[in-house]
This record gives C-alpha cells, structure tokens and sequence, in this order.
C-alpha cells in the first residue's frame, strides 16, 4: 500500500459495552454486538493521513474504541493500544472522530454503541 495508506479492520466481537466517560456521553448506553440486530457502519470514506514527519514505510498500528451515537454521529474516539506509541494514534482519533456511521440497530430502532476497530499504517 502507499505511504498514505491504512487498512482498517473491524470484527463481529468488536462491539462492546462502554463505560461512560464524559458528562454529555454518562447517560448514553452503548450496546455490545451481540445485543444489536444490526451493526453500525461507517457512512463515509475514512482514510486516516500518513504522519508527514514519518518516513515512508514506517509501519504501525492503532487499535481505536469508536463511540457511535443512536444518529450516526461520532461521540467520541478512544485509543485502546498503538504500536509504535506516539507515532499515528492523533492521524487515527482525527480521521475517525470526522467519520459518520449508518446506526446500529436494536429491535428496529437506532440505538448507540461502541465499535473496536484496527487501523494498520504502512501495508
């Protein structure tokens, strides 16, 4: 893949129960995938900037917890683990923070939930 490129990964185990974090996000209940009957998915082209103060062919990778409202919307973006630390978690948080995501679904209404999702740098 080209200096620019990620290869995002996201799995059926990847939604998970969230705790609440923030004053407008504490009374918002974020399902788990095996409570949802449809799975959120993202709306619009994500594709996170290679860092210009790397060089090309840095590889790396940034595992992100995204917080997925009930209209789509990104709540917020949460980094689980990255490797190399340091190098490309801010280009993923900004990328997918921006994202805008079909809901996910509980018993036919949109309901809000948290998507784990991988982004690889450099393949």
């Amino acid at each position: 893949m080209s200096r620019g490129g990620a290869l995002l990964r996201t799995g059926a185990a990847g939604l998970l129960l969230a705790a609440a974090g923030t004053v407008h996000a504490a009374a918002t209940h974020y399902w788990p995938a095996r409570a949802l009957d449809v799975r959120p998915q993202v709306r619009t082209h994500v594709m996170p900037e290679y860092p210009k103060d790397l060089p090309a062919g840095v590889r790396g990778k940034v595992v992100l917890d995204i917080f997925v409202s009930a209209s789509g919307g990104v709540d917020r973006v949460n980094v689980v683990r990255a490797h190399p630390a340091g190098r490309f978690e801010q280009s993923a948080v900004k990328a997918f923070s921006a994202a805008s995501f079909a809901p996910g679904q509980r018993k036919g209404k949109p309901a809000a939930s948290r998507l784990r999702i991988e982004v690889t740098y450099g393949e």
